[in-house]
This record gives C-alpha cells, structure tokens and sequence, in this order.
C-alpha cells in the first residue's frame, strides 16, 4: 500500500509540474502576442488599442520591462503624466540597461524637485555610457537647478562634443552662460541653435525671450518676425508678438497680432479664448462675449468653454445668462471645476458664504494651485468676519496668480481697513498696473495715500478720480477731506456740497460742513437752521435727525433733543448713538425708570425688536448696571450675531471688566467695524481693544483712522496719545494729548489726560 501511495503522490507532481510549465509557456506566448499586437498598432498609430494589449502583457508578466516602458511612452505621449512616470520608472527598476527609461523617470524626478533621485539614475546612466548626451544634457539641467553654474557648463560641453549637431544642446547651454552673465556667449549659444534647427519655434521663442529679458526689444521683435516666416501656419509667433506689444503698452498692436494669429489658426478654439481674455481686459466686453461663443461653437468639446462664458457672465453681472450656461454644462459634464467655481460665486452672492468656502475648499484639493479659487476663499472668509483667514488665502492667490489683479485689490481694501497704508498703497498700485481700470484700486490707493498724511498728492488723485466719476460720492467726499487738510476751507465747503447735492442724507459730509460754518462764525441758532433745511430735502434720515439733536442738546434744548433721537431711532433702529444719547438724556432728566419700562413693555409685544436691547443696554450701560447692560447686547446679538451697535458696546463693556476676555472683545470690535467701518465710535472701540491688549500700533492704526474722520472729539486723541506712548513715540504722544486737551468740547477723561499729560513732561 506505501509504495503504491508513494507510486501515486509521484505521478500527481509530475502532472502538476508540467502543467505549471504548460502554464508558464502558454503565459509567456500569450504575452508576446499581446506585445506584438501593441507593436503592431503602434505601427498603425492605434495608440489606444496599443495600451490595452500592453495591459494584457503586463498582466501576465508583472514584470515585463519591455512591456512597461512602451506603456509608459503611450501614457507621456497622450499626457497622463502620472501613470508615465509609473510605468517608466517600473521598467527602469526592472531593467537597469533601459537608458532613455532611466533618463525619462530622471526628467520627472527633476521636474518634481526630487532632485537627489534625478541624480542617482542620471549616474546609473551615465557609468553605462559615459557620453550619453541625453544623460548630460539633463546632468547640466540639473546642476543648473542647484545652483552649480560651472558644473552644469561642463556637463553640457561634454554633451556637445558628443552631438555638436544638437540644437537643443546649445539652447541649454545658453541658460547656463545667462545664469553667469556671459550675455554675448549666451546670444551665440542661442543663436546657434536657431542656425542648427531654423523650423523649430521653441529656438526663435528662447531667444527672443532672452533679448526681452535684456531690454533688447528690437532684437526680441526682429526675432519673432524670423519666426513668423519659418512656420506660417503657426499662432505662436504672433501671440509672442502680441506679448512684446503689451510689455511696451501698445495695446491696439498687441490686438492686431492676437487677431492674426486667429486668422491663422480660425479652428483654434483655446486661442479664442486667450484672445477673448485680452478683450475682457481691454474692456471690450461684446468682442470677448463674441468669441467665446466662437469657442464654443468650433470645440469638440464645448462644455469647456461654456462653463468659462458662464464665469464671464458672472463676474458682469449677466446671472441669468451664467446660470442657463451653468444648467448645459452640467448635463454634459457634472464635475467641470470652471462651473463649480462660478456655482461657489452664485453661492457668495446669495450670502451663503459657508456653502461657498466648503465648495471651494473641496477644488482646491483637486486644483492646489489655481489662484482664483483662492480669492473665492478669501472673499467668503472676508464675509464671515475672519480678515486672518480672508488676508492669507489673498496670499496664496496671489503666490499661484501673480498677475490677479482683483486678489492684489481686494488684499490691498483689507489693508486699508486694518490701518496698514503702506501695505494698501502697495498692493492697490500691483493692481492698477496689472488693470489700469480697476476703480477701487485706484480709490484704496487714493485713500492710503490720503491717510498717510500725503495730502496734496491725495487731492490730485482724488481730483483725477472725480474728472472721471463726477457723481461718486466717495471720490467727492475724500477729496473734501483732502482739501480740509491742506487748509482749503473754500474748496471743501464747495465740495461737500455737492456731495450733499447728490446725497441729501450724507452726514458725515454735513457733518463738515458744519464744522465750516462754525469756524466761519456761524452761531447756534444759524447752526440748527441750517441743519433743519437739510432735513427737509432728507427726511428719512435717522442721522440728520440725530446732528439736529446734538445741537439742540448744545442749545440747552434737551426736550427738542430728546424727540429728535427717538425720532431717529424710528427711521432708522440700527444705528446705536440714538439710543445712546436718548439714554444719556432720559438719565440726565431723571427719567431712566420710565425708560427702562416703555422698552421692556415694547419687547413683551415685539421680543425680537433690537432697538428695545439697544436701548435697555444704554440705559443700564449709564446707570452702572453692567450685567443687565451685557446681558441685553448679548440679546440683541442672539438675534442678529453681526448687529454693529451690539457688539460694539458689548466689546468696549468686556474691554473694560477689571478680568476682561480680550479675545472675545476683539472679536466683538472687528464683527462692529466690518459692518459699520466708517463709524468713528466703533472704529475708537476696536482701537481700545487693541490698545488694553498691548498691541499699541495697531491700536494707534485705529486711532488715527478715527480722529482723521472726526477731529474734534478730543477723547480720541487722547486714545492717540495713549497708544503712541505705548509705541515708545513719547513726543508725538505729548503733542497728540496737548491737542487733545486744547479743543474746547469736554470729555469724560479730561482730567486723567491733564494729570497724564504733566507726568509725561515731567520725564521729558
């Protein structure tokens, strides 16, 4: 029985290993035909069938070099990249003797800055066949990258010995001499190169880049028309025309060329679009519409184009339009990033700004480095109140799109809000360079220069922006503000009025006036009539009605004040100095009680009515009852988290705790001043906060905002000086507290910035 067993086990493995053999012979048959199959199309320019044969063998014989590295010239030359370098370094593992597979996983290796790994197989090569010149051509790229100039020459010498005849060759030589400012050298490098291969476009383009580069703009021009002679059927040469024209603003010029290259290349639907890009940045918005259009109706795959006319619609204020756009791409192609982008800015303009972060969030994992997806970050973290995150996702747009002049504009309006003019001046100028017809570029440059004390130079750019937007009332307003700080009182009395011609309800430019009319000698009387003509063309407004009370409450009127601020706080219940004031005057009457009653007895009826918390927690605020106080601004912000009155006066009330959170009172200021950012009060608050947190220069930012927008309320230059001593700037402080206590109004901190101001001198 044992031998028979043994008789049988013997039997069983020899057919086993023969029909393992069987296996291994068929397998390796079957994949030669698979190759031979893929040869075979390759012949016939079959390219995909070609890669599915390839598969086929690869699946066999996992290690089929050969196999690989035709696979992976398929996948470089349809341009999947990735699986190119899969593939290619694969067979180069596989098969160490494989020259241009180890060059070509070396290439990618460089490319992706893996230079150490592009050096190794660059020497694996190279010990093989010391004069490969492919291999040293990418040794002197390399050698180059690192900064080794002399190396990479050397390399790049030896490679031309090898293949003197080699255009390319001399191109890469030419870099080399330009990086050690051998310019002559170089221009003979390049030029020998054009001499050696006269039909190749990349020969004429490097060296008429290299001519721009040195300001040779004639060369460069002279160069480009070679070009346009040896490959006629080509756009190339005349949209590096086009180029040299706008680096020499000859911008009719550059449209002529761009239109010659479409006359060219009239299928092209890629250059519609780029030229259909220059007309949107020329302005001419019909000739833009026109060839996207165009682009779409001759692109195989128009849905591309679609979702870039819809984003043109948009970003013009045609929605209807974008969104009809958006619905066709969709159905063709429901992942198109351009239409996802344009759907996140429907999103921001619905004021759905969290659903519009978490969609772009969600591309720029797919797109790590396309500027504007970034800028739609920035403008939603903008709206959500979070400047941090807004300024460095501006940042990273402008690091991937240098040239993205609406990020250098919007990073420079962020600026100027946080008091960083220099920052401002600089980012708005970027800007207008790029777009000369940026509008509010051109004002947050003219405000940064203007609030950088650079008064006469503000009053020209203002002057030049009202030439050209006669009706804008910021323009007119900030010029009157230039011209009051050069002492032109004739001319900003007549420019504040015809701020307030065309916006009767404008009080901050009333408020000048008066400010005029007072220094002219104007007395209360004439004041209050005057104030009272104004009402009369703007009766709606809750602003004017407050000015008139002031003076009343200055004319020892406190009853006609009085009606006025609740007057005030009818039409418009957002605003907080009227329920302040009528507070302030309610108390002085000794009538708090009442007051505290009619606002709780209106909150019974209507609980979500804000002016009732507003005017419950200035009450409270007056009388010393700081919990009650918080706890109606906390209320009033439990209904409206970005209501400005509310959280302005809850920051200052923490700021001011004997344990205060000044982190949530920072808060609180920066969510007031991004809804009210003209607001002196608020602006003072958020200067405050940084001033109790130790961060005198910003503090003193906010501060100088607030006085430059309303320099007779002493108390801010007190603010001033406090946050300049703290800078260390102890003269500039003693000037600001001097000025402070020489104006005639009187402030509740008046007696404290006498006694600081003595101790002060006194360590002079």
């Amino acid at each position: 029985m044992k031998s028979n067993r043994l008789s049988f086990l013997a039997a069983s493995f020899s057919i086993l290993l023969c029909s393992l053999l069987l296996t291994g012979c068929l397998g390796e048959k079957n994949k030669e035909e698979h190759y031979q199959k893929a040869m075979a199309y390759l012949q016939e320019q079959k390219d995909k069938e070609a890669i599915i044969e390839l598969r086929n063998a690869i699946q066999i014989d996992p290690k089929y070099a050969e196999a690989r590295y035709q696979l992976g010239l398929l996948y470089l030359k349809s341009g999947e990249a990735r699986q190119a370098f899969e593939e290619l370094q694969r067979a180069a593992t596989l098969d160490p003797k494989n020259l241009d597979a180890n060059i070509k996983t070396a290439e990618f290796y460089l490319l992706s800055q893996k230079k150490d790994d592009a050096r190794q197989r660059i020497e694996e090569v190279l010990k093989q066949a010391p004069d490969n010149k492919d291999a040293l051509a990418l040794l002197a790229n390399l050698e180059l990258v690192d900064g080794k100039v002399d190396a990479a020459l050397a390399a790049i010498d030896k490679a031309i010995a090898v293949a003197a005849n080699e255009d390319r060759l001399y191109g890469i030589k030419g870099r080399i001499l330009t990086k050690k400012e051998q310019f002559a050298e170089a221009e003979q490098a390049f030029a020998k190169a054009l001499e050696l291969n006269g039909k190749k476009m990349l020969n004429y383009a490097t060296l008429a880049a290299f001519y721009i580069e040195r300001k040779e703009l004639d060369k460069a021009r002279t160069t480009l028309d070679k070009m346009a002679a040896a490959v006629p059927d080509s756009p190339q040469p005349y949209l590096q025309m086009a180029s040299l024209d706008l680096i020499e603003n000859d911008v009719d010029k550059a449209e002529q060329h761009l239109l010659q290259a479409l006359k060219v290349d009239p299928k092209n639907s890629r250059l519609k679009v780029s030229v259909a890009e220059f007309y949107v940045k020329k302005g001419a918005l019909e000739q833009a519409e026109q060839l996207y259009k165009e682009a779409i109706a001759s692109a195989d795959k128009p849905e591309e184009f679609e979702a870039q006319l819809a984003d043109f619609y948009f970003d013009y204020g045609k929605f209807d339009q974008a969104k009809d756009l958006l619905t066709k791409v969709a159905k063709a192609n429901d992942k198109n990033a351009t239409a996802a982008l344009v759907q996140a800015k429907f999103l921001l303009k619905e004021g759905k700004n969290q659903e519009a972060l978490d969609s772009v969030t969600g591309l720029i994992r797919d797109y790590p480095k396309w500027g504007e997806l970034f800028f739609v970050k920035a403008v939603a973290h903008s709206n959500l109140r979070d400047m941090k995150l807004a300024k460095e996702s501006l940042l990273e747009a402008i690091r991937f799109s240098p040239g993205f002049a609406k990020a250098h504009s919007l990073l420079a309006l962020l600026s100027l809000q946080e008091g960083d003019f220099e920052t401002a001046k600089k980012e708005a100028a970027t800007a207008l360079k790029i777009n000369p017809r940026d509008f509010q570029a051109a004002l947050t440059l003219a405000k940064g220069v203007l609030f950088s004390k650079e008064y006469a130079t503000a009053e020209k750019m203002f002057s030049e922006l009202h030439a050209k937007v006669p009706d804008n009332v910021e323009v007119l307003g900030s010029l009157g503000l230039a011209h009051l700080a050069l002492q032109q009182e004739a001319k900003a009395k007549e420019t504040f009025a015809k701020v307030m011609t065309l916006q009767p309800d404008n009080v901050r430019a009333f408020t000048f006036l008066l400010q005029i009319a007072r220094k002219e000698g104007a007395k209360q009387d004439a004041l209050i009539k005057m104030t009272e003509a104004q009402i009369a063309k703007a009766p709606q407004s809750g602003g004017m009605h407050i000015v008139l009370a002031n003076l009343y409450l200055g004319a020892n009127q406190p009853d006609k004040a009085l009606a006025l601020y609740q007057k005030a706080q009818e039409l418009d219940p957002d605003n907080p100095q009227a329920y302040a004031l009528s507070a302030m005057v309610l108390t002085r009457q000794g009538k708090t009680d009442q007051a505290i009653a009619e606002y709780n007895d209106l909150l019974a009826k209507q609980p979500k009515t804000l002016g009732a918390y507003m005017g419950l927690g200035s009450l409270y605020e007056q009388t010393g009852r700081s919990d009650l106080a918080k706890e109606s601004y906390t209320k009033a912000l439990a209904i409206k988290p970005d209501f400005a009155p509310a959280a302005n006066n809850l920051a200052w009330m923490i700021a001011e705790d004997k344990d205060p959170d000044l982190g949530e009172a920072l808060r609180l200021a920066m969510t007031a001043k991004q809804q009210q950012p003209d607001d002196v009060h608020i602006i003072d608050t958020l200067g405050w906060v940084h001033y109790k947190r130790g961060s005198f220069s910003l503090a003193r930012n906010e501060f100088v905002q607030a006085v430059q927008k309303q320099d007779d309320m002493p108390v801010l230059r007190y603010h001033l000086a406090l946050a300049l001593y703290g800078e260390g700037k102890k003269e500039e402080a003693i000037r600001e507290m001097e000025k402070a206590l020489a104006q005639n109004q009187s402030f509740q901190e008046k007696e404290e910035a006498a006694a600081t101001l003595k101790k002060w001198q006194s360590e002079q």
